[in-house]
């Protein structure tokens, strides 16, 4: 693990990793074409349960989270009703379902985060039901540097702190899983300056992106993107791209 605090972080993650509605809607037309609807989704590091209500909505599903933390899964609590959408304690090394019972695993900027990649896929493998699906949402070192992130002076060294996709790849492939699909997926965010540079400094310490970095590359990185904005008060936009992979149990 990376040795943040989730509990403390919590707050500062759903005020500052919250996806709003047009990168959602991205997100559901990447998924769509790889799943089918009704049955049973995992959320697998539900994290503050921003996907919960949005999967459940897409695929018409009951969706269970898995969170460790107990500060992610109090933030989570406003989107869990009992009845389309569920969370539970537990880590992806050792899901608490039972065997074959979801029909489609969702991993959301998680594997990075994992103790134990090799377990987590095993695990996957007891609980997906034959012919289900894995989404694995994340950003990989192989994954090209793009958006504002990509100003930042050691932006490359972070990059490199997360898993290859290839290498994500082969570790499902190793516990039985088949590859279906790999793309790109483009998030275009909008910011005001001001809003982007509180964000910034809220997730400094806790956003695996930016905790690689020295203060003085943060620094020079915020002072990059105010230089691109150049005093103009239209909003920042940032083009983000990140990775579906898909897998078949």
């Amino acid at each position: 693990m990376t040795g943040i605090d989730y509990d403390q972080a919590a707050a500062a993650y759903r005020s500052g990793r919250t996806l709003p509605p047009d990168i959602l809607e991205a997100w559901r037309q990447a998924v769509m074409p790889h799943v089918g609807v009704g049955g049973r989704v995992l959320d697998v590091g539900a994290g503050t349960g921003q996907f919960l209500r949005p999967v459940a909505e897409w695929l018409d599903a009951r969706v269970v989270g898995v969170e460790p933390s107990a500060g992610m899964r109090a933030q989570a609590q406003s989107v869990v009703d009992g009845r389309t959408t569920a969370l539970v304690a537990g880590r992806a090394e050792a899901l608490p379902l039972s065997p074959a019972s979801v029909d489609v695993a969702w991993l959301s900027t998680v594997v990075h985060q994992f103790d134990d990649v090799g377990r987590a896929v095993d695990e996957l493998r007891r609980v997906v039901r034959p012919a289900g699906r894995v989404l694995v949402r994340g950003f990989f070192s192989d994954t090209p540097l793009t958006g504002l992130f990509a100003r930042f002076p050691g932006s490359e060294r972070s990059a490199a702190t997360f898993p290859s996709s290839a290498a994500v790849l082969a570790a499902f492939e190793r516990g039985g899983f088949t590859t279906v699909a790999a793309s790109n997926v483009v998030e275009t965010w909008r910011f005001d300056v001001d809003h982007w540079r509180e964000r910034v400094r809220a997730l400094r310490h806790v956003d695996s992106w930016l905790r690689p970095l020295t203060d003085d590359e943060v620094a020079a990185g915020i002072a990059a993107v105010e230089q691109l904005a150049d005093g103009s008060r239209a909003p920042l936009v940032s083009e983000s791209q990140l990775n579906l992979l898909v897998l078949a149990g």
